[in-house]
């Protein structure tokens, strides 16, 4: 299959860790359950949540600054085996400052593997296999993912050190593969890093992350939005799981042929449409009522899910000048760690009103309308990079 062809030894390396490592992710998604079965109250329990929020907003800028500054492997391994530790730390926890503790260092070093990861993959595979590239890494964390859900879930009737041990393991057998699979690169020198406060003043970075940011915002509604609005339909909380898993079949089966497809096309407009749809999906929320309406607006947002993930990461993978790679993806990072916060809290601002699910076809809207408005400013930035 030609999907699979053309892309370099180093990405597939990091495919395959990828892989492992996501189907090793069952800590966290078990961790209120785990949290409620040893005594602690419902506060205390999001309070050790919101700690690992918290962190994970400075995990992907440290995590890129490492990366650019000692090199994409190094922080690569160094992130990994940072985020077993802390896995151990939280299993080992026995009182909330510990938890508290443990969580906040699991989510400021959990990411900070992700902007290293992203630059190996720009940096070693050539600019038209981009696309696929990042595209089949999304791929790989659905798949992952998938796997792992229904693994832990079986796991977890023998203990839940046994979901640490798998967590960490995962991190481990990943930093291991990179460790001795992955040639070293030496960092690009110091005058040629642009750094946070050079990356920041790029009118095309800012642009493209604050769409993607919003576009992520968007799609967070699939986690706070969807499920009150089928309980305020009286529909069952089994019928949300099945939503879940029919959206992570369509991706699973066909992240691949978007890939593929959208490759072909130019990767702004291709995010603004993406984003638009997913709104326009969410949207058909405020407006469906019966189990099969709601399947079609799965369908809906899943497709635009498949065209976002095709082309974020390389949108900006493009902008990026030589040596800063880590830095311009660890901001694009940023603002997924932002929309985990955003997002809930547009839910509980608007869904009351009645405004929330127009809200985001309005939004996706916005980021069409601005995506298209960029598209001069990457001419630009694209007629320098070749001449």
């Amino acid at each position: 299959m030609t999907l699979f062809n053309g892309l370099p030894r180093v990405f597939w390396l990091l495919f395959s860790g990828q892989l492992v490592n996501r189907f090793g992710a069952v800590v966290l998604p078990f961790l209120v359950f785990y949290l409620g079965a040893k005594g602690f109250s419902a506060a205390e329990i999001a309070g050790v949540m919101s700690a690992y929020g918290l962190g994970g907003l400075g995990g992907q800028p440290l995590g890129g600054y490492l990366a650019d500054r000692f090199g994409r492997k190094a922080t690569l391994v160094g992130g990994l085996l940072a985020t077993a530790a802390c896995l151990v730390l939280i299993g080992l926890a026995g009182d909330l400052v510990w938890l508290v503790t443990g969580a906040v260092a699991l989510g400021l070093v959990g990411d900070v593997y992700r902007p290293a990861a992203s630059a190996m993959v720009a940096e070693t595979t050539p600019a038209p296999q981009r696309a696929k590239a990042f595209g089949l890494m999304h791929w790989a964390i659905n798949v992952g993912a998938a796997i792992s859900g229904a693994a832990a879930g079986l796991l977890l009737a023998h203990g839940y050190w046994v979901l640490v041990a798998l967590d960490a393991g995962s991190s481990v057998l990943f930093a291991l593969i990179v460790a001795f699979g992955v040639p070293a690169a030496p960092p690009a020198p110091r005058e040629r890093r642009a750094g946070y406060a050079v990356a920041l003043r790029d009118p095309a970075l800012v642009g493209s992350v604050l769409i993607i940011l919003v576009g992520l915002t968007i799609y967070g509604q699939v986690k706070y939005g969807l499920p009150l609005a089928l309980a305020a339909d009286g529909l069952p909380a089994s019928l949300f799981g099945l939503l879940i898993t029919l959206n992570a079949g369509i991706v699973v089966l066909f992240q691949p042929v978007a890939v593929a497809w959208l490759s072909r096309y130019r990767r702004l407009p291709v995010l603004g449409i993406s984003i638009a749809v997913i709104g326009a999906g969410l949207a058909l929320t405020g407006v469906a009522d019966q189990a099969w309406q709601y399947v079609v607006t799965v369908l809906i947002w899943s497709a635009g899910e498949l065209g976002m993930a095709a082309v974020e990461a390389v949108v900006i993978a493009d902008l990026t000048p030589e040596g800063s790679h880590g830095t311009y993806q660890a901001l694009y990072g940023w603002a997924a760690a932002v929309s985990r916060f955003a997002a809930p809290a547009l839910g509980a601002l608007l869904y009351g009103s009645g405004l929330l699910w127009w809200s985001c076809a309005a939004l996706g809207l916005a980021c069409l309308a601005l995506s298209l408005a960029l598209l001069p400013t990457f001419a630009r930035r694209a007629a320098l990079i070749s001449s």
